[in-house]
């Protein structure tokens, strides 16, 4: 029985050795080439040099926090700021004003007006004050009275004031400054408004005293210093008179441009710190 094995099993064993040598002589079986490339190609990846890699950016310098401003450089740098909207440098309230100035009628073509006046007012507030003017007038004919009379044969009948006297209230809505030869001049704007008397020559000859008047204007003032300033308005004086050589009364407007310089009391404005 251990012989008859022996046949079987070399029997069993022959068949396969010839197919394993078969399957080698034509190219069979498993391809154990891989494990024989694998060195070499770690060969060569190990001949090429690692790809550089880029240096970290440097971090970037952060700026130190700002220490905090003490108060009082706060202040100073809040003050040091441009306003939108600033202060008054020239302020008024609670100042006198003594304001020479001269006149010039500029609506009668035939005779004109000319007069020295003197005014004075107080500032109840920066953009209000109440006024005085005393007025001394000169009526000056000029050729268009010859001319008319001389060769139109004309009668021209006229009123002639010699003094006024008038108490007015000033506005000033407006304020600013302007660019004046390298300068800045600060100016304000007015109205004004009030009532008074007018004497004229033929309130002398009648004997029934100065007329009663009201006056109406605009203004403006520009300050040259804190305790001076030049004065521009043009003002028009309403009264009834009766012209010479006539019966009968009239209005009479007497529209004049003035102008003057303006003191102050006290000198000095209290705003102009805010400069």
């Amino acid at each position: 029985m251990n012989r008859l094995q022996a046949i079987v099993l070399a029997l069993c064993i022959a068949p396969a050795s010839a197919l394993a040598q078969k399957q080698e002589d034509t190219g069979l079986g498993l391809d154990l080439s891989g494990d024989a490339k694998k060195p070499q190609e770690e060969t060569e990846n190990a001949a090429e040099p690692p790809a550089e890699e880029p240096p970290p950016l440097p971090a970037t310098a952060e700026a130190p926090p700002a220490e905090p401003l003490a108060p009082a450089e706060r202040d100073v740098t809040l003050d040091d700021r441009v306003k939108s909207v600033q202060r008054k440098v020239y302020l008024k309230k609670g100042r006198f004003e003594l304001a020479p100035a001269i006149s010039l009628s500029v609506n009668d073509p035939y005779y004109t007006k000319v007069g020295i006046a003197l005014r004075g007012a107080y500032y109840l507030a920066d953009t209000l004050a109440v006024a005085a003017r005393v007025s001394g007038i000169q009526v000056v004919s000029t050729d268009d009275v010859r001319i008319a009379k001389r060769s139109f044969h004309s009668r021209i009948f006229n009123s002639v004031p010699q003094w006024s006297a008038m108490g007015d209230v000033e506005w000033s809505p407006l304020y600013g400054k302007v660019a004046f030869l390298n300068d800045i001049l600060h100016f304000d704007a007015y109205l004004l408004g009030g009532m008074g008397v007018v004497n004229t020559e033929m309130s002398n000859t009648e004997g029934r005293g100065p007329s009663l008047a009201a006056d109406l204007g605009i203004g403006i003032r520009f300050v040259a210093r804190d305790y001076l300033a030049v004065n521009v308005s043009l003002i028009n004086t309403s009264y009834v008179d009766q012209p010479l050589n006539t019966t009968k009364g009239a209005t009479q407007n007497l529209m004049t441009i003035n102008a003057g310089i303006s003191f102050f009391f006290p000198m000095k404005s209290t705003g102009r710190e805010a400069e």
